[in-house]
């Protein structure tokens, strides 16, 4: 799942904070009744299934299974008969535990290869296995049919499918699914979306084909797909694809889009094809509009349903600004991009006024389903949420930040996604409409102040415009304009308290001590750990010495308690984070006895700063420096070999969250330079050193530099430039910065003057430390020239200006792309914290979870000279 949907499972309507939704749901689980006595049934929290085993049965690994699919509206019912059939025959089975089930199998953003399957069968070998097939396809044919399984086969035009495949969970090294060939050997349990079989099987495959036959052959038409050429599959999702085709007869580029049935279910439970239906009309109706995309073609081809658009040249919104934008200071003038700007807004303007005056609303208007060329003329395209304008149904589908709750019209909701896009445009930041309320002002004053006075006062008319034409449809509920400016006392100690007496008003008294990201729900030690937990916080109030009596009533009676089920190690996402606080809070013996299970509980694969070898060594080195325990020095060098043995057998970066990218600090090798600095630092082996300046080159070999301003960012396998600490050159430079201060060399000089010029950026997506604005306060220390040094803090905190949330006399701060408010250190005021006190301390460390790292520098310090830096 791409992980801005992620998020939207824990947003919360009318919170401020992500959480778990507390709306009592009506009981809409699937279950069976009267079920016998020799049946065992297992259901797990964590799990969408519920099985069924006989008791006296015993499961193969492995065998030919039949999958039954079904509608959303018969699923209760085709469980009713086809589990009871199962039982009758003593046949093993799992269906979908509940409605919720059902939606995420079969959403749009469900993997399509295993979507569609409501009840897996487990015949016990190939006999039953046959005679299931027939009886369940006359016991189901009455039912609706359901979405297609697409690696499986169906039988005889039925709800039944089958493939062979794995009954058990087997695992190869790299946790691939797995089955075994007649010889007992791993192969691949291919899990693609379309109907293969392994090679062992497939006379028993072919000798199924023979049996399976319609009872009514299907009438041989003309293709409908042959008239076209198709060039290019442009995306896929569980609904269909989307297809860069040309025309035969006279060589028209267009795109195809296709529908599954009852597949693609989104909020409203509407399937592909309804939604392809409600476009196709939408189009009808608009085909004199230009600027609307026009339609070519609509047919049913075998079971899926195609729609043929023309083609628009050019790139939607979101990636024209990516290119367009002039996000670094010293390229682009944005006086060219306003102008830009201007010429776009004023085509939608008028082009949503001539949809309304046709009667249709498009109902989800934001930058991905606007179309612009390179002469900036503007289409817009993806109908499938249309409306007649003063339709009041809900949507089936809305974009976070570009539209509300508040509005039930659906002309309005096209006015206000483009009030919304006018601002994206001239600043690309985005917030939930729960944040826009105390956004508003901090964007509006940016465009002021960097915009010349006409393009401003042009974006805020066309705002206060967008605001006349929803009034038309609803009563205006929407907050006017009124700039604020910020306080007097704008500085780094003034935010830092801020932003401190902000946590303290938002502490939660549970388990969580803070708010933070939705990793305290998705990660088993989210709540606790450094990272996204309690534990981030806890260091950051302890370090500035507030909360006290807080911060020792959590830890005494929460993490203390929970620590033994905390099973991961890692820096920030497990143990070594959190002895880091314990040690400095007195907890030393506590610290000590865990370290002892360290060895044997150590995930060996996973190198990481984050997660992994790099993370925990650097905060035992940290241990060694306070303590002079030679112990302690002797595990990061096993710690050390333990990265060498993975590096030797060449074993692939491991990463263990959604978002990280394996390049730079937080998941990538420069996190492992920094382990090896600090090793060396410890050690005076030089081999460490050499080992440290090897995994910066290669984590230099995935960079790119932009030769117009110079600034050098990493390149991801998306083909995305990233600045930031995680997976971004700023990690790279601390890295960079560290091998410096404990060798007193001057390496990689001309490098670390690109990245520094990564702080000449206008905005970012994110406020956070990890992924967005608070990284590039990581930059002022590692710059030695004082003038050079300020004007970076300055240009930086006016970059974090964008996030910062004033209320009363504290701050609070928007987590990731500003959804919701967050105070942990990866996303939030935590992390910000440290960073601030990292600019004043001139310290870009300070960051980092280790003991007393008040003093790590001086301790890790080359012995042949001071301090090195950049040359700014």
């Amino acid at each position: 799942m791409e992980e801005h949907l992620l998020y939207h499972q824990y947003m919360k309507p009318n919170s401020e904070f992500f959480g778990k939704s507390n709306v009592t749901k009506k009981d809409n689980s699937y279950e069976l009744k009267e079920l016998p006595t020799n049946y065992e049934v297992i259901s797990e929290n964590n799990s969408d299934w519920i099985y069924y085993h006989p008791k006296d049965s015993v499961l193969p690994e492995q065998g030919w299974k039949i999958h039954v699919t079904s509608s959303f509206e018969d699923a209760q019912a085709i469980l009713n008969k086809v589990g009871h059939l199962c039982i009758d025959k003593m046949v093993g089975f799992k269906h979908l535990k509940d409605q919720q089930s059902f939606m995420k199998m079969n959403s749009k953003n469900a993997n399509r290869a295993t979507s569609g399957k409501f009840i897996t069968i487990y015949p016990i070998n190939n006999e039953v296995f046959v005679e299931l097939l027939d009886t369940l396809s006359l016991l189901t044919t009455s039912f609706k049919k359901g979405p297609y399984i697409l690696n499986d086969k169906r039988w005889k035009n039925s709800n039944i499918f089958y493939r062979y495949g794995a009954f058990k969970s087997i695992l190869n090294e790299k946790g691939e699914h797995c089955i075994r060939d007649k010889q007992g050997n791993l192969i691949r349990d291919q899990r693609v979306p379309f109907y293969q079989v392994p090679d062992f099987v497939k006379d028993f495959d072919d000798y199924l084909h023979t049996l399976n036959k319609c009872e009514e052959p299907e009438t041989k038409e003309d293709s409908n797909l042959e008239r076209y050429q198709i060039e290019t599959a442009l995306s896929f999702s569980n609904a269909g694809g989307i297809y860069l085709a040309t025309r035969k007869k006279d060589n028209l580029k267009v795109i195809i889009k296709e529908a599954r049935p009852n597949a693609g279910l989104d909020g409203m439970k509407k399937d592909a094809l309804e939604r392809q239906k409600i476009e196709y009309n939408a189009l009808k109706t608009l085909k004199d509009v230009p600027g609307v995309v026009q339609l070519i073609d609509y047919f049913k081809e075998w079971e899926h349903y195609f729609l043929v658009e023309e083609f628009i040249e050019g790139s939607d919104l979101r990636q024209w600004l990516s290119k367009e934008f002039p996000f670094f200071r010293g390229g682009n003038h944005l006086s060219f991009h306003a102008e830009k700007v201007k010429k776009i807004v004023s085509q939608l303007m008028i082009l949503v006024e001539k949809m309304h005056s046709n009667g249709i609303a498009m109902g989800d208007l934001q930058p991905t389903n606007v179309m612009v060329t390179d002469d900036l003329t503007v289409s817009i395209i993806d109908f499938e949420t249309a409306m007649s304008i003063d339709s009041q149904d809900k949507p089936n589908m809305e974009t976070i930040g570009f539209s509300s709750r508040e509005i039930k019209v659906s002309g309005a909701r096209d006015w206000y996604g483009l009030k919304r896009l006018i601002r994206y445009l001239a600043l690309p930041v985005l917030s939930s409409e729960d944040l826009e309320i105390y956004l508003q002002d901090n964007h509006l004053n940016w465009i002021k102040e960097n915009y010349e006075e006409p393009f401003y006062k042009f974006i805020v008319a066309s705002q206060e415009k967008c605001n006349e034409k929803m009034k038309h449809f609803q009563e205006d509920h929407f907050k006017e304009i009124h700039l604020s400016y910020r306080t007097s006392d704008f500085n780094l100690t003034s935010i830092t308290n801020k932003l401190i007496r902000g946590i303290e008003n938002n502490l939660t008294k549970d388990e969580r001590f803070i708010n933070g990201d939705i990793r305290q729900f998705e990660m088993e030690s989210g709540k606790f750990n450094f990272l996204s937990g309690g534990t981030g916080a806890a260091f950051t109030l302890t370090k500035n010495k507030s909360s006290t009596y807080e911060v020792d009533n959590w830890i005494s009676n929460y993490l203390l308690n929970n620590l033994h089920t905390i099973q991961e190690n890692g820096l920030f996402t497990g143990k070594a984070g959190i002895f880091a606080l314990l040690y400095d809070k007195g907890y030393e013996e506590i610290v000590f006895n865990e370290l002892k299970y360290l060895k044997d509980t150590t995930n060996k694969t996973d190198i990481s700063l984050r997660s992994g070898l790099s993370g925990i060594g650097l905060f035992v080195i940290s241990l060694y420096l306070e303590t002079k325990n030679t112990e302690y020095l002797k595990l990061a060098m096993e710690i050390e070999e333990w990265i060498e043995k993975n590096r030797v057998q060449g074993k692939p970066l491991k990463t263990n969250d959604w978002m990280a990218v394996d390049i730079g600090a937080i998941d990538g090798l420069s996190g492992v330079s920094l382990f090896y600095s600090a090793l060396y630092s410890s050690t005076n082996n030089k081999k460490y050193l050499e080992k440290a300046t090897f995994f910066l080159k290669e984590d230099l070999k995935s960079t790119k530099k932009d030769e117009l301003i110079g600034v050098l960012q990493t390149i991801d396998n998306r083909n995305q430039l990233l600045p930031y600490l995680s997976g971004g050159t700023v990690g790279v430079a601390i890295a960079i910065w560290f091998l410096n201060h404990v060798s007193g060399q001057n390496l990689f000089i001309d490098e670390m003057d690109s990245i520094i010029k990564v702080s000449k950026i206008r905005c970012t997506i994110s406020g956070g430390l990890f992924d967005g604005a608070g990284s590039f306060l990581l930059i002022p220390p590692l710059v030695k020239d004082q003038q050079k040094k300020e004007e970076i803090t300055n240009n930086v905190v006016e970059l974090m200006n964008l996030f910062l949330i004033q209320k009363d006399d504290f701050y609070v701060y928007p987590g990731q792309f500003s959804y919701r408010l967050s105070d942990d250190v990866y996303t939030g005021s935590s992390g910000i914290i440290l960073a601030l006190m990292g600019v004043v301390k001139d310290n870009p460390l300070y960051w980092l979870p280790l003991v007393n790292s008040d003093e790590f520098l001086a301790r890790t310090q080359s012995k042949n000279r001071s301090k090195v830096n950049a040359k700014g």
